[in-house]
């Protein structure tokens, strides 16, 4: 929503991003940035919410409850929708399909890996107990001609049996070719109402109108089977914060790269997957435009995985169609990739005998072996502990003492006594491990993508990520990276940076190659605008806030995957036919290589969509001064660290991150320590803070 404009309105904006293993806080209150990190809290989300805006309103001298009464905006990112499908674990689900197709599910589009090994072509696993599938005599054909008018009776009869009989909490209603014409689905849905009005109900064609059942099915699914612990933590927070104080707007961030509002979120909860990731994306593209750079390689390390990305022209692209593991789904996130590398992830000795880090994580419960908790498998967080890098004292500010003792311990019983290591030596391999993956990934989305990384700026961010940057940045000889100012808490000072975001798609099946079929195409564009305007506007933006971007699916004929184009921000003429299909083969052969193109094979505009924009107020943040000192006046102590590449112990200075002014410069090695992240500088590193208290490091 829009948030308020007169003097007398609040003044704060509150970023929250529940992380696996922290949840973390960032607000800007008077120009002013500060930051809360707290451990995330499985039991009862909310409660690690609150912990962390506590301390970050104790920066401020506020209570929580004066920092939320003068909260203008609350916007919040989570993790429970992909816990949620990740561990499978999520509602009951009972589903309402066209008579004929029930083993769709199972077929799952035929889904094979690039595994060699047959043994290893494993089936989809099953999100619906079989007895949760009720088929309805009905029938769609593919122009959206109703052949099997739908039977309200029947429809009622298999709803009672699958909530009374099998158990189902939630219904999703998958009907073949919906996404042409979902009057069935939506009749299904009320005659469900009249009988269980307050049961949740997803129709496929509602969460995505496109041609595939696969997808539209597996997406509506979902979304039923994420809903209730959504609905829980969303009806937690909003009921304590409310009761705390906060009066200002709330908004959930979605992993599409924008906000959205409550009642959105509980009617898509789908929407909130991914969306730590996505937020630190919008802010790693906002910094990178104030710093005048325009090609970024992102990396968010925090305590579970590492997240990384690339914008180019600081232009944030949306992966479309996502496939969730072995679920394909119609899902659009903000592309970044995740691997299992994070200060919580768990070294490890493989069958053939070979050490490894990740993709399992400790998370915060019961976390490292540092923390006292019950942990004993060692973590990346127990190596740098080890290695000297972590102060054992300073840990979230001193809040949490860590014991390196269990680290130790840990390290030498998984490695030392397997490889005859000492524990430098085992903390050290497992840095180099896990160094080795996030560089791996970091080429994946450069490289990969035909881009030399070596012509980007490495923005490096997260709790934890700060320790490794350089060193990823010199396996892929990158020059320069930049440690944002509240790097901890990046992703959630990110979300500050976002507007409110709705797509719209819409399968159209337009043959380029017959022009006269374009009248189809507006019909369907021109409803969608309307429609999309029209929920922005209920939203509270007016008119004027809003910006539509209108873009297109195309394929060559025969083909199952599209690319997408932008499309023309008008209605389409019959002459835009060979101007978007010479679009798409400039596009095609950019992406595939040049004289990939089907020479002779016509294309087809596969699917329509519309991106609505609200514009959201975002706060101003505050230059600092130029006022820094030569290194020598920055060192508090020195502490004796084992440096990985140098495979040696030394004498390394420490500098307190609060003394580290603008302006100031330190040569490598050297260990920045903040409340809550710690920066390794490395020999032939040099280290500098810009107008914004970022870190500039350049090798």
């Amino acid at each position: 929503m829009s948030t308020q404009t007169q003097e007398t309105a609040p003044q704060a904006f509150i970023g929250v991003d529940v992380g696996g293993t922290h949840t973390d806080v960032s607000v800007v209150f008077e120009g002013r940035v500060e930051r809360g990190k707290a451990l995330t809290t499985y039991d009862d989300f909310s409660r690690g919410v609150l912990e962390a805006v506590e301390v970050a309103s104790a920066n401020y001298g506020l209570s929580m409850e004066e920092m939320l009464a003068n909260t203008r905006l609350f916007i919040n990112g989570t993790t429970v929708v992909t816990n949620a499908i990740t561990q499978l674990r999520g509602s009951r689900v009972g589903v309402l399909v066209t008579s004929g197709f029930k083993d769709a599910f199972r077929l799952a589009g035929g889904p094979r890996t690039t595994e060699i090994d047959d043994h290893l072509q494993l089936n989809v696993p099953d999100l619906i107990d079989r007895r949760a599938l009720a088929e309805i005599d009905e029938r769609v054909d593919w122009s959206g001609t109703v052949l099997v008018p739908l039977d309200k009776e029947q429809v009622q009869a298999e709803a009672r049996r699958l909530v009374e009989e099998v158990g189902v909490d939630a219904l999703a209603v998958c009907f073949l070719w919906s996404h042409a014409n979902g009057e069935h689905e939506l009749a299904a849905e009320a005659a469900i109402k009249e009988i269980y009005p307050d049961m949740f109900v997803t129709p496929s064609h509602r969460v995505f109108p496109v041609e595939g059942e696969t997808r539209r099915w597996t997406t509506a699914v979902l979304n039923s089977f994420v809903q209730d612990r959504a609905d829980v933590y969303l009806t937690s927070l909003n009921e304590k914060l409310r009761s705390s104080g906060l009066e200002g707007g709330l908004a959930f961030f979605q992993g599409l790269g924008g906000g959205i509002s409550l009642d959105k979120a509980r009617q898509y909860p789908l929407g909130l997957l991914g969306s730590g990731p996505a937020g630190g994306a919008i802010g790693a593209n906002e910094l990178a435009k104030r710093m005048g750079k325009k090609r970024v390689l992102l990396g968010d390390m925090g305590g579970t995985s590492f997240d990384t990305g690339i914008i180019v022209d600081n232009e944030i692209h949306i992966d479309k169609n996502l496939e969730l593991g072995p679920f394909m789904t119609g899902v659009n996130l903000v592309d970044v990739i995740s691997v299992g590398a994070g200060g919580g992830s768990i070294g490890w000795v493989s069958e053939r005998g070979v050490p490894q880090v990740g993709p399992h994580s400790a998370g915060s419960t019961p976390g490292p072996a540092a923390l006292g908790r019950g942990g004993e498998e060692p973590t990346v967080t127990d190596a740098m502990v080890t290695l000297g890098f972590i102060d054992p004292d300073n840990y979230l500010a001193g809040r949490v003492q860590l014991k390196p003792e269990l680290s130790k311990g840990a390290l030498d019983a998984r490695f030392g006594e397997r490889f005859g290591w000492s524990t430098d030596e085992a903390a050290a391999a497992m840095h180099d491990l896990v160094v080795v993956n996030m560089a791996n990934a970091v080429r994946e989305v450069s490289v990969g993508k035909g881009h030399d990384p070596r012509d980007f700026l490495f923005l490096a961010y997260g709790g934890t990520l700060p320790l490794f940057a350089s060193q990823i940045a010199e396996r892929l000889n990158i020059s320069t990276i930049v440690i944002p100012r509240n790097s901890s808490v990046f992703c959630a000072l990110g979300l500050l940076s976002s507007d409110y975001v709705m797509r719209f798609d819409q399968g159209v099946g337009w043959d380029l190659s017959k022009p006269e079929g374009v009248g189809k195409v507006n019909e369907a564009a021109d409803q969608m605008v309307e429609d999309a305007i029209a929920q922005m506007e209920s939203e509270g933006f007016p008119r004027d806030q809003i910006t539509v971007q209108r873009t297109g699916d195309l394929r060559f004929q025969g083909q199952t995957y599209e690319l997408t184009v932008p499309m023309p921000e008008r209605p389409l003429t019959e002459d835009d036919a060979t101007a978007l299909f010479d679009a798409f083969l400039a596009q095609y052969e950019q992406t595939y290589g040049k004289g990939t193109a089907w020479e002779g094979v016509p294309a087809s505009l596969i699917n329509y969509s519309v991106t609505v924009t609200g514009a959201q107020e975002r706060p101003e943040l505050s230059k600092a001064s130029k006022n820094g000192g030569p290194a020598a006046n920055l060192v508090r102590e020195t502490r004796e660290v084992f440096l990985p590449g140098e495979r040696r112990r030394e004498q390394v200075p420490i500098i307190d991150d609060s003394s580290f002014t603008v302006g100031a410069r330190v040569e490598g090695p050297a260990i920045i320590d903040a409340s809550d992240t710690t920066i390794y500088v490395p020999p032939g590193t040099t280290a500098e803070r810009d107008e914004y208290m970022n870190y500039v490091l350049t090798r």
